[in-house]
């Protein structure tokens, strides 16, 4: 059953990767170990400090307080970094489900869902640098012991965490969202009203106050147990203590999974016919109000919208100074709005409500009709969020070119974006599934079409804001041009995408029934 599970997975897996998604893992494998090299270095840093002797007499102001400072914010940078990524997407739990069938107990099924959760490269790297971390901290074998049982009790307390907090999401998220807005955006208005120079210039002024906070942070259990030189009896005590708690939360996760995997997920409906959503909805028309109503349902929809606009609008009234510098990112994070309200509605167009998709075949409704009515809804929205966009250029830049170059410039951009998703929403299909919010696995936007789209918004936006300051009508007529012959491509290629649709979604569609 085990090389089942293990052959299951890695096809499933296999399926789902395209050149381009190849792509992206390569680069953020790139990237995962220039992050791992830094703090490593950092790591290696905060432990040996103390130790060089000519480093009071350069730096006066690193005392015991600041060196304990620097190192309970790195443990809790590390830990909440380590909360927000750790996967618990569970290896495709419905697909998981079909093992059952053929005999795997689900107590076992389970187990091998969370060891291989464990060793899933992105939580690697976190233990890695736990182990090395940490490691150089402690002076016993048994002390050593003692901090490899806190870390997979951490891996532990961590799914917990999650799973729960994915349940509560799933039913206020309407709650968390606003929340999460009001914090960032109050951390935002703190920031700017606050001098942090003179600390920065002098943490030894700070550092007393901050440790205080910080010791009741979920960093000092790491540091304390490694750092610390106690007893081996205190050690012996806490090393049974971990092995309890690994088995309670073992079990924990075993409730979990075996619910996920015993019972499928419902769908529950409601909405209210006077509210302003449901008014919308109905505007769009049948097959494209429920289109939206799906996309409009799925958590990370939400959360999308409303990290667009709770962090990118205060970075573009902080950064708006009038520099060319400013200009340019400004109209860049102009453009990402409407870019990310395409990417949520457009770029997994056929994932959301899939089943219905093949009663097409018997329905009197021809496939045509539903394609266009899908996109249809999808530029609608994405229409709304450019306009907030083109509004607020007048407000943001002083010339009347300026203004005509970023209003020419980010309808280009977007026109460029689209003939790229055109393509993606055939390739990248994929059916959409729950998942935490918490997690860095997007059902909707895949990694490859973020690293691509920003890609595209910053590079072109290079020669769309920037470029040809000395000639700039030329340069706007180019962009009207420009325009004008990528729309009627679009328009072309969008009568032609029932063939892609045939040919590449279909199959997908019956393979998962």
């Amino acid at each position: 059953m085990f090389k089942q599970f293990i052959s299951l997975n890695t096809k499933l897996w296999w399926r789902s990767l395209h050149t381009a998604e190849i792509g992206a893992i390569l680069f953020y494998s790139v990237v995962l170990l220039l992050i791992l090299g830094q703090f490593i270095a950092v790591a290696i840093t905060l432990v040996f400090a103390p130790e060089v002797e000519m480093l009071t007499e350069i730096y006066p102001w690193y005392t015991e307080d600041v060196h304990l400072m620097f190192n309970l914010v790195f443990v809790n940078m590390l830990w909440f970094t380590q909360l927000f990524f750790t996967k618990i997407s569970r290896l495709r739990l419905h697909d998981n489900r079909k093992l059952l069938a053929y005999g795997l107990p689900v107590a076992r099924l389970s187990t091998y869902l969370n060891i291989a959760g464990f060793f899933h490269p992105v939580n690697l790297l976190f233990t890695l640098v736990w182990i090395y971390y940490l490691g150089l901290m402690t002076s016993t074998v048994l002390q050593f012991i003692t901090v490899l049982l806190l870390l997979v009790v951490n891996y532990g307390v961590i799914n917990s965490i999650k799973w729960r907090f994915k349940l509560f999401a799933s039913e206020n998220l309407k709650w968390i969202n606003s929340a999460l807005g009001i914090i960032i955006v109050s951390m935002i208005i703190i920031a700017s009203t606050f001098d942090l120079q003179p600390y920065f210039s002098s943490p030894q002024l700070i550092a007393p106050s901050v440790n205080e906070w910080l010791k009741f942070s979920p960093g000092v259990i790491f540091y304390g147990i490694a750092g610390a030189n106690m007893s081996a009896a205190v050690y012996y005590g806490l090393c049974a203590a971990f092995v309890a708690m690994l088995i309670l939360l073992h079990y924990d996760l075993y409730l979990k999974t075996r619910e996920a995997l015993l019972v499928p997920v419902g769908s529950v409906s409601s909405s209210n016919d006077n509210s302003t959503v449901y008014r919308f909805i109905s505007r769009l028309g049948h097959q494209g109000g429920k289109y939206f109503y799906s996309v409009w349902n799925h958590p990370y929809s939400k959360t999308q919208f409303l990290l667009t606009y709770v962090l990118v609008l205060p970075y573009i009234i902080f950064l708006n100074d009038g520099s060319t510098v400013s200009n340019y990112m400004v109209a860049v994070f102009l453009t990402l709005i409407p870019v990310v309200f395409l990417m949520v509605m457009l770029t997994n167009l056929f994932g959301f409500e899939n089943r219905e998709l093949l009663l097409i075949l018997q329905a009197p409704i021809t496939r045509y009709s539903m394609i266009r009515d899908r996109f249809k809804a999808a530029l609608v929205v994405s229409t709304i969020a450019l306009l907030t966009s083109l509004i607020a250029i007048p407000f943001l830049y002083d010339t009347v070119y300026e203004m005509m170059r970023v209003f020419t410039g980010l309808i280009l951009l977007n026109l460029i974006f689209m003939h790229y998703i055109m393509n993606s929403c055939i390739n990248n299909y994929k059916k959409i599934e729950e998942v935490s919010l918490m997690s860095v696995s997007n059902p909707i936007v895949p990694a490859s079409v973020t690293f691509l789209t920003m890609f595209m918004v910053l590079i072109m936006g290079i020669f769309t804001f920037l470029l040809f300051d000395q000639n700039p009508l030329i340069h706007i007529l180019v962009m009207i041009f420009i325009i004008i012959l990528l729309g009627a491509a679009f328009i072309k290629k969008f009568r032609e995408i029932e063939n892609q649709f045939n040919k590449k979604v279909i199959p997908r569609l019956w393979n998962e029934l």
